[in-house]
């Protein structure tokens, strides 16, 4: 059983890498295997989860609120631009939706080392050439939108990282780095949202048990907390850089893994 205070230090994993293009999940498992500690189980990683995700609710707060706002507008049918943000994301996020819910309906679980590390490295090189567009779009289409959803799903697989797949989509489709990272975070609240409501009715129904409570509460708080730290920071630093830098360290990462 893992104790809150590993479960801190892996939401702390959590909490820097997933505000990165590098593959949270694939730092948290690398965390969890190198110090052979043991693995709670998808209801951890639901719960480190909802850490970053309140993360992204606090930083992103105005953002949020215009898409609760334009889920409203879209149920009422009225015609504003929150409700064209609204359908925007939920175009992006519909796909990812539906490949959730059909791994968790199988109980699927993608992952294997050597096949993380290869990804780190393939996507690396990927970023690295779709972050040599031109910006000189803004407001992101419908038909956009789509296009990212669709790609989006690859990154239930360790290694590719969701944030990483769809910065290279939004690069690739002449996107500003700053308004691809934006909508990239606020691309992630639907899903996360749904599945950690989904685990959390489990719960309450006893049909899914937390080992630990405490512990999944420190990975929590740890998440929330070093979240808020990675986020500023990666806004700060797209303003003046380019994802060069975290190319290098995917590289480098990959190359460890599979060594």
């Amino acid at each position: 059983m893992i104790t809150s205070s590993e479960a801190f230090f892996a939401g702390a994993v959590q909490g820097i890498t997933e505000f990165l293009p590098v593959s949270s999940s694939a730092h948290v498992s690398f965390f969890l295997q190198s110090f052979d500690i043991h693995y709670p189980g998808k209801i951890f990683d639901v719960f480190l989860n909802a850490g970053t995700l309140l993360t992204i609710f606090v930083f992103f707060r105005r953002q949020v609120l215009n898409m609760f706002l334009g889920g409203v507008n879209f149920i009422c049918n009225r015609k504003t631009d929150n409700r064209d943000f609204f359908v925007t994301i939920a175009l992006s996020s519909l796909p990812t939706i539906i490949v959730f819910g059909i791994m968790d309906f199988l109980k699927a679980d993608i992952n294997s080392p050597v096949i993380t590390s290869i990804l780190m490295i393939v996507f690396a090189a990927i970023l690295y050439f779709c972050d040599k567009k031109p910006a000189n779009r803004e407001g992101i289409s419908r038909r956009d939108s789509l296009i990212v959803g669709l790609i989006q799903p690859l990154s239930f697989i360790p290694g590719i990282s969701r944030l990483g797949i769809c910065l290279s989509v939004m690069r690739y489709l002449k996107y500003s780095r700053e308004e691809s990272f934006t909508y990239s975070m606020l691309l992630s609240v639907p899903p996360v949202a749904g599945a950690c409501s989904l685990k959390l009715l489990q719960i309450l129904l006893g049909k899914t048990v937390a080992d630990n409570p405490g512990a999944m509460a420190a990975g929590t708080v740890a998440a929330f907390v070093f979240g808020m730290i990675s986020i500023n920071l990666m806004v700060k630093f797209l303003r003046n850089h380019t994802f060069l830098l975290i190319i290098i360290y995917r590289f480098l990462f990959g190359l460890l893994r599979f060594c």
